[in-house]
């Protein structure tokens, strides 16, 4: 039983970084301070860059082919 939530638990975190290791908006420093957080702070760490990638509006996942975000509009019409 322990081994199913150890392997829920890295699955999830794997997932997290390499959703972050596709983010082009950040340093690689960034990326490689945030990747510590996450496997160095299990869940928490995890949650945390989880939590960041979705208030950024970036899909926490590989999108599909052909797959686009929403032009943003926060701008107005005019820009």
């Amino acid at each position: 039983m322990i081994w199913m939530i150890v392997a829920v638990i890295a699955v999830w975190q794997t997932a997290v970084s390499l959703a972050l290791v596709r983010v082009s908006h950040l340093e690689p420093r960034q990326k490689v301070y945030q990747l510590c957080l996450i496997w160095l702070v299990p869940v928490i760490g995890a949650a945390v860059i989880y939590s960041m990638l979705r208030a950024e509006g970036r899909p926490p996942y590989v999108p599909e082919k052909g797959y686009t975000l929403p032009p943003d509009n926060a701008s107005g019409p005019d820009h």
